[in-house]
Order: structure tokens, then sequence, then C-alpha cells
């Protein structure tokens, strides 16, 4: 009962500290990134706290107990969260739809998709290309191991190796590691 007391008055105290920063966002003076940005430098459950108030403001969706570890950063408001999620130090998310109950280790990569910049036309820089950005689905349940970098999809009740690289969508309950990810077991049991 306390603790709950004690996190609604942080939780409190972090929405005051945050209006500023929500109208120099409305008056489009700084960017959502540039915020998320700058308050994942703040070490501490005051600085999860104020992440925690922020991205329940700002995102799309954000469920409840979203933890945002030290240097971790959400970098679009269009991300949507589900409830008793955990991002670890140094874990960026783009675009994404994250389930409830998933965790994200540390220094994890969730890119928008794989496709950011066209590399077809040789006539033209690649930074000039048009590229496709695309939302990624994080299924329920899910564990993605440190280091990992997400370019599609995930199944619900998946495990990834810390590491991988997963560049296609495996079922739900797979175990996947590897560049590219590849699957390893499942966490049902039986055979490959």
């Amino acid at each position: 009962m306390i603790k709950e007391f004690i996190k609604a008055i942080v939780g409190l105290i972090c929405f005051v500290l945050l209006i500023p920063f929500f109208i120099l966002y409305f008056l489009h003076i700084f960017s959502f990134t540039s915020i998320s940005q700058l308050i994942s430098l703040i070490p501490g459950f005051f600085g999860v706290m104020l992440r925690r108030v922020w991205y329940k403001c700002m995102l799309a969706k954000c469920g409840n107990d979203l933890t945002v570890d030290f240097l971790g950063a959400i970098r679009t408001s269009k991300t949507r969260i589900g409830n008793n999620i955990y991002v670890g130090v140094g874990t960026w998310i783009g675009e994404a739809d994250i389930g409830d109950d998933v965790m994200f280790a540390d220094h994890i990569t969730v890119l928008s998709g794989s496709e950011h910049h066209g590399v077809k036309r040789l006539d033209i820089p690649m930074r000039l290309q048009e590229g496709k950005i695309k939302c990624i689905v994080i299924g329920k349940d899910a564990w993605i191991g440190a280091g990992a970098i997400i370019q599609t999809d995930v199944a619900d009740h998946t495990v990834v190796g810390s590491g991988s690289v997963v560049t296609k969508t495996f079922k739900p309950y797979d175990i996947i590691a590897g560049v590219p990810a590849q699957k390893i077991k499942s966490r049902k049991g039986g055979a490959k």
C-alpha cells in the first residue's frame, strides 16, 4: 500500500516536471524522439518513472507497468505497448505494436522493418531513395535476448536468443537464435 502511494506521488511529480516538455512537443519545438532520448539519460527509479509517465501520456497506447531502463527509448509516438513490459538498458524501439508481458533485454534494436532506405536505383544516392516503414508486431509473452536486432514480427511466446538478427517470423512458442535467426526448438518440446 505504501509502495503504491509512493509510486503515485512520484508519478505526479514526474508529470509536473514533464509539462514543459509536453508544451515544447505540442509547439513543434522538440520532437518526440528528442524528448525520449533526453529523458533516457536519467538513471534509477526516478528515470524509470519519468519515462513511464512520458510514454503513458504520449504513445498511441501504453498499458500498465511499463519499465524503460536507463538509455532505453521508444522513437515514435505511433508505438503501442501492452501491460507489464520491460525495456532493458540501451534498447531502442521503432514503430511497434507490443503485446502484454514482453521482456526486452539490454541493447536491443527494434527497427521499423528492414527497408528504411531504397537501394534499387543506381542513379541517386541511397539516402535520397524512398524507403518503407513497417510497424513491427511483437506478440505477448515474448522474451528478446540482449543485443538482438528485430526487423520483422515476433510471434506470441517466442524466445529470441542474444545477438540474433530476426529477419523472418516464426511460429508461436519457438526458440530462435542466430544471424539470421533460425528455429532452435519449441518451448512446447519435441523436435525442431
